[in-house]
């Protein structure tokens, strides 16, 4: 099948978005909804806005797991090492607001580029490891399409589960807070001279 160019991929499927909302995420918002949870446990946020940088170079700033503390709330430490498998894990240390203390535990990361009629889709997955810390559960993706020439439409998922008595509603209210902030965040990583073009 013919592959369509980038640039008419993305006008496809900005005209399959609602328009307000197409005007809204272009504008720069970010828009936050929350997934009902089952039995209690804090619901799975989604996050979509609006990088002014091409999918490429926005996925070569999400794939450098090593300086994600640079534009992540609460992450103050991040690294890089290799599992058994080879896969690719990262220690994170998160210090949460007022008395819930630091979580510290290890990720794991998946990542393919997907290439189609449609155009292409940029992904990125992480989970907790379980039983790597004091965290109850984490996981969560980017996945990266052409929003127009040089821009990205960036979509991230996240759960969060801290464990240690944090309320549900405590962690949905801050994770409507934390998705405009980590956006904001990524907007200047990409930034960055080491994400130039290789």
């Amino acid at each position: 099948m013919r592959r369509v160019p980038l640039f008419f991929a993305a006008l496809l499927f900005l005209a399959a978005l609602p328009p307000e909302e197409t005007r809204r995420l272009a504008s720069g918002e970010v828009l936050v909804s929350l997934a009902p949870a089952a039995g209690g446990a804090p619901q799975e946020a989604t996050g979509r806005g609006v990088i002014d940088a091409p999918p490429e170079r926005v996925f070569r700033a999400l794939a450098d797991y090593a300086h994600w503390q640079e534009f992540m709330p609460f992450l103050v430490k991040s690294d890089l090492r290799t599992g058994k498998d080879g896969a690719a894990e990262s220690l994170h240390v998160l210090k949460l607001p007022a008395s819930f203390g630091e979580r510290r535990y290890r990720v794991r990361f998946t990542q393919r580029v997907e290439t189609g009629p449609g155009g292409t889709t940029w992904r990125i997955g992480w989970g907790s490891v379980p039983g790597s810390g004091n965290l109850a559960s984490h996981r969560g993706s980017w996945t990266l399409t052409a929003f127009g020439p040089g821009r990205t439409l960036a979509v991230c998922r996240l759960f969060t589960d801290p464990g240690g008595g944090v309320p549900q509603w405590m962690m949905d209210r801050a994770n409507r807070k934390n998705l405009p902030w980590i956006f904001d965040g990524l907007r200047q990583h990409v930034r960055r001279s080491r994400y130039d073009g290789q």
